[in-house]
């Protein structure tokens, strides 16, 4: 079961089973019931109008037989009965010269069209099922997926609108790797990754977006977008310049975001972090410092800046802001842990033992809890 099956298995409540037994007339050549009957779906409202409807015929046609199997299969790609249903269609193809893939796209645009999206859904899947690499087919998936994700966020349900997504993003995604040069794919990615604040992979998959050719106006809305992210892309590459050791370059891209982000506590914190990183303990401070101005309960920054002064000695100083991160997180072992360990050197045992056995409460398995422990 993939991410939204479950969302779909209440569709099967439209169809009603009827058994076909061994000495049935289906009148289709090449196809045998077998001993033991068939059971076969009918969609509700059309056995509710064959009913109402006298001059209908006395049995149910073939054909509304065959769609209702195209639609259980769309619902359930494993269903018990699939392969049964496939030799069925296939017969009822070779008879009625009937393309059972065919049928299935149209009938998703035309679903989708008329606003039932989620049958429009269905039945892409039923055609995905026999043709998994048809680049069109998962583009019409992933737009489908997407449009329910939508209905799904104004109805509040964040669950199932993350599944619908990340549905989405994984067709979309295998689209490019059969087919490299597919613009609207990467046009929806870009719009992907950019939601899950991965700016730099949105920016390149944008870029090849336009270099493979989009039309005038998606070119001009990708462009709009390009240069409204600029400044996240160039935050998310100083950011990971920081992190993997080399903070000159890091902040060579993240200074010059300051003057028109002043108060972006993110961007100073990883400031911060680069000229830690490069020894300039003071400038790093600064940093922290700005910071606590206008978020003063934002406890990373307190942590951090109780290790900077910790570092220089003044322990005293680094138990307050620890005690202040430690009220604001009170069952956080790796805060209270510090915190223990800095009354620790400080010579205050007492505290010390309070906080490192709070630690110790808290997760018992913490392997640098339990070196404190070890020390205390």
């Amino acid at each position: 079961m993939n991410n939204i099956d479950k969302y779909l298995l209440d569709k099967a409540e439209e169809l009603v089973f009827i058994t076909i037994n061994e000495t049935g007339e289906l009148n289709l050549p090449g196809f045998i019931v077998p001993k033991e009957g068939i059971k076969v779906p009918v969609k509700s409202e059309v056995l509710v109008k064959s009913i109402k409807d006298k001059k209908a015929q006395e049995e149910l046609n073939t054909i509304s037989i065959v769609d209702a199997m195209i639609f259980i299969q769309g619902i359930d790609n494993n269903f018990v009965y699939n392969d049964e249903y496939d030799r069925f269609i296939e017969a009822f193809s070779k008879k009625a010269d009937f393309d059972p893939q065919q049928y299935s796209a149209y009938m998703s645009n035309k679903k989708y069209t008329e606003g039932e999206i989620t049958d429009s859904l269905v039945y892409i899947r039923s055609f995905l099922r026999k043709n998994s690499d048809d680049v069109m087919g998962l583009y019409q998936y992933a737009i489908i997926c997407q449009e329910l994700s939508l209905n799904y966020q104004k109805d509040e349900d964040m669950k199932a609108m993350n599944d619908f997504l990340l549905e989405a993003l994984h067709s979309l995604e295998k689209i490019i790797e059969i087919e490299d040069d597919f613009a609207l794919a990467y046009y929806q990615l870009g719009f992907h990754y950019s939601n899950q604040k991965q700016f730099v992979k949105s920016k390149l998959i944008w870029d090849r977006a336009i270099e493979l050719g989009l039309d005038e106006d998606l070119a001009a809305e990708v462009q709009e977008n390009l240069e409204r992210m600029d400044y996240k892309v160039k935050y998310e590459e100083g950011y990971n310049l920081v992190f993997q050791g080399k903070a000159k370059e890091g902040l060579e891209k993240l200074l010059p975001l300051e003057s028109n982000h002043p108060d972006w506590w993110n961007l100073l914190f990883i400031i911060s972090l680069g000229y830690k990183s490069l020894g300039e303990v003071g400038e790093a401070k600064k940093y922290l410092e700005k910071i606590l101005i206008f978020k003063p309960t934002q406890v990373d920054t307190l942590v951090e800046m109780a290790l900077l002064v910790a570092e220089e000695g003044n322990l005293g100083s680094a138990i307050d802001y620890l005690s202040r991160a430690a009220k604001l997180r009170k069952d956080n072992p790796e805060i209270l842990c510090n915190l223990g360990m800095a009354y620790l050197h400080n010579g205050d045992y007492d505290d010390a033992k309070y906080y490192i056995e709070r630690a110790y409460e808290l997760d018992p398995t913490d392997e640098i809890t339990l070196a404190c422990m070890r020390q205390l």
